[in-house]
């Protein structure tokens, strides 16, 4: 706790100090004023610095320099943002040491309805290379999105169903790349236009990579002089079986009604055949088919300023194969749904009220079924309220839900049902000097899912022997987060502090003992007490600005710490506090990048956890945009990991096996028409 405050007590100083820091000349300081970038946090779709949840949105070149083979990957260097890295292709993201069931990976606004949640070997079922932009809301979004929203959400948004007519009867953009470190060849298309009132969009990805290079040895020293005493292989050099093949496509189209509102629907499949780090000879073959449906309409009824409808429709598969052998079977069908109804104003009160429901059925088959055939369904209704006052934006907001998991086919476990609440609370207070203070207050549950309830047994994909509990109860959190932003000015920026308490967190820890029958590590899901409580830091400095110039310097930092209460241990798999720096400069057609990103030592670890070394890793950037014609071009190169260093993930239940990749540079062009 000391760390955190003095963690706190500094960077929030640093921000509230520009005021002094800055050019004493208000006609020499930059007026540097961010973007204007609408998030899911709300069904108001406000603006970043109008909402009381912190939030970032990742989108135009700032995107495109962090796309990686993966989403976790991508957001990984994110303030707060870590991931799973069960390799390059399978990746999700951890927000504040909380991922699995706990993060919402959201594509459009509605559940991607893949396997990533069941396990970290799983990669989310699509590719950064089609985002256009990241909406990543870090805390509790519980109230929109539901129990598995407790620790945050990432949406991505990828445009397939068009909400605006694009200003052409044909436009695109092309991309083409290569990775040095994984062989890495990839290539994107997305194509729009417009006739009358009707708008389309077809896009399409293809990605392949090799087994990955890295930096000495794939084991850690513990780790290497374990495989020797069991006479297995010990490799360096290589990252073995971490090649991986993806394609997709899709087609979308709308239906515009002047200004009256829109319906659209799009259709879309991704494939991806990728390696599993943890056993040498196990690979997954990834299968996706989905429909998705949007509409919205605008001012229906004297009562209603707004409705907004999405439904999402999905057929999801994966094989685990052990050399050629097929082994488990990983199948899911479902959908989920949204209405929102923006309401007119009521008195002083402007906001919306919101119906959900998802279906999923959920099977494996084959000699590692180690998890029962379910459904779960799930129905939620939800209202969210503003209080628009001179110099102060109060938001409300509660949720019921309720969740039913039932067995199929020949499961014999009991079915359940569980009936979970969400409240909120926030306020955001406009103060002076372009700064505002934001306060969000939560108190959300959670129901334990399928995996955490009845898994049993040996997984390959994982390389571990993972036992469920039957008996565990709903989660229950209460969290706070505090947030100082400053938008306008030589400093940019906002620093946070926050706190959650759970009664009841599950979570899965290693037990230190090996299954007999398989030879592997057992992990048991456990349930107590915890606290996560930390500080996010994003600080720039618009160091000046011309009309063919511009430099700033950029500064992210983030540090947690979770604590079992019942034990007073460390939880597992918790995030090491981290610091990073870069200057951008741009001159005319030319753009540079170079950054330097660390990672403390993490040894406040839980029980049969290791600790995990510091890193440091440096990289920079390129890019020159031309013209051809009527067609706008961009080269571009980006190095990474430049010293060759060696990283490990402490989130990661391979850190001790597979360390980030080595050096590399990733060059490409785009073109724009």
């Amino acid at each position: 706790m000391k760390n955190l405050l003095s963690f706190s007590v500094f960077f929030g100083g640093a921000l509230f100090a520009s005021a002094q820091t800055a050019p004493a000349d208000p006609a020499s300081e930059p007026k540097v004023k961010l973007g204007e970038f609408v998030v899911t946090a709300s069904p108001l779709s406000r603006a970043i610095d109008e909402i009381a949840q912190p939030a970032t949105v990742l989108g135009g070149p700032q995107l495109d320099l962090a796309k990686q083979l993966s989403l976790g990957e991508t957001l990984a260097q994110q303030p707060g943002v870590t991931s799973t890295y069960f390799g390059p292709s399978a990746s999700r993201p951890v927000i504040r040491g909380m991922g699995s069931d706990r993060i919402r990976v959201l594509s459009g606004g509605v559940g991607t309805m893949d396997a990533s949640v069941v396990s970290p070997d799983h990669a989310v079922s699509l590719d950064p290379l089609l985002i256009d932009r990241i909406e990543l809301v870090r805390g509790p979004a519980a109230l929109l999105y539901g129990g598995s929203a407790i620790g945050g959400i990432v949406n991505v948004v990828d445009s397939r169903i068009p909400e605006e007519k694009p200003a052409h009867v044909f436009e695109g953009r092309i991309e083409t790349r290569y990775g040095s470190a994984a062989d890495e060849r990839a290539g994107a298309a997305v194509l729009t236009g417009a006739v009358g009132d009707w708008a389309w969009r077809l896009d399409g990805f293809k990605r392949r990579s090799d087994d990955v290079r890295i930096p000495g040895y794939a084991a850690t020293d513990a780790k290497r002089a374990e495989l020797a005493a069991a006479g297995e292989p010990v490799v360096s050099g290589t990252l073995v079986n971490s090649a991986s093949d993806g394609q997709g496509a899709g087609i979308g189209l709308t239906r515009f009604f002047g200004d009256a509102g829109h319906f659209g629907v799009s259709y879309n499949g991704v494939g991806s055949h990728y390696g599993t780090v943890a056993e040498p000879d196990v690979t997954i073959d990834l299968r996706q088919r989905r429909w998705d449906f949007h509409g919205e309409a605008l001012q229906p009824t004297d009562w209603l300023r707004a409705a907004k409808f999405q439904l999402g429709l999905s057929r999801y598969q994966h094989t685990e194969f052990e050399g050629a052998d097929v082994g488990t079977v990983f199948k899911n069908r479902g959908y989920e749904g949204r209405l929102e109804l923006m309401h007119a104003t009521v008195g002083p009160l402007t906001g919306a009220i919101g119906f959900q429901a998802s279906r999923s059925d959920f099977s494996t088959t084959g000699e590692e079924a180690i998890l029962p055939a379910s459904l779960t369904t799930n129905r939620a209704v939800f209202l969210y309220e503003e209080i628009v006052q001179p110099g102060v934006t109060w938001e409300f907001g509660a949720r019921a839900e309720q969740q039913r998991l039932a067995p199929r086919a020949d499961a014999t476990f009991a079915g359940r049902r569980d009936t979970l609440a969400a409240f909120s609370a926030g306020a955001v207070w406009k103060l002076p000097a372009d700064y505002s203070l934001a306060l969000s207050l939560t108190d959300s549950e959670r129901a334990p899912n399928a995996q955490e309830l009845f898994v049993d047994g040996p997984h390959a994909g994982t390389g571990a022997f993972e036992v469920g509990d039957a008996t565990l109860r709903s989660e229950k959190v209460r969290g706070a987060d505090l947030t100082l932003r400053k938008r306008v000015g030589f400093w940019s920026g906002s620093v946070t502090a926050f706190v959650n308490r759970f009664d009841g967190f599950i979570f899965e820890e290693a037990t230190g003992t090996t299954d007999a029958d398989s030879g592997l590590p057992v992990y048991e899901f456990k349930q107590g007490a915890a606290r996560f409580h930390g500080a996010e830091l994003e600080l720039t400095a618009h160091l000046f600005e011309t009309k063919t110039a511009r430099a700033e310097l950029h500064f992210t930092a983030d540090t947690v710490r979770a604590d079992n209460l019942d034990t007073r241990q460390p939880l597992p798999r918790i995030p090491p506090s981290r610091f990073g720096a870069a200057l951008d400069y741009r001159v005319r057609d030319w753009t540079f990048t170079a950054e330097l990103r660390t990672a403390a030592r993490q040894e406040h670890i839980a029980p049969n956890e290791t600790d995990t070394a510091g890193y440091g890793l440096a990289s920079a950037s390129i890019a020159r945009r031309f013209k051809l014609g009527g067609v706008r071009g961009e080269l571009f190169a980006r190095g990474t990991n430049l010293t060759d260093a060696t990283a490990r993930v402490h989130t990661s239940f391979l850190k001790d096996m597979a360390p980030l990749p080595g050096r590399d540079v990733t060059a490409g062009v785009r073109f724009e028409f």
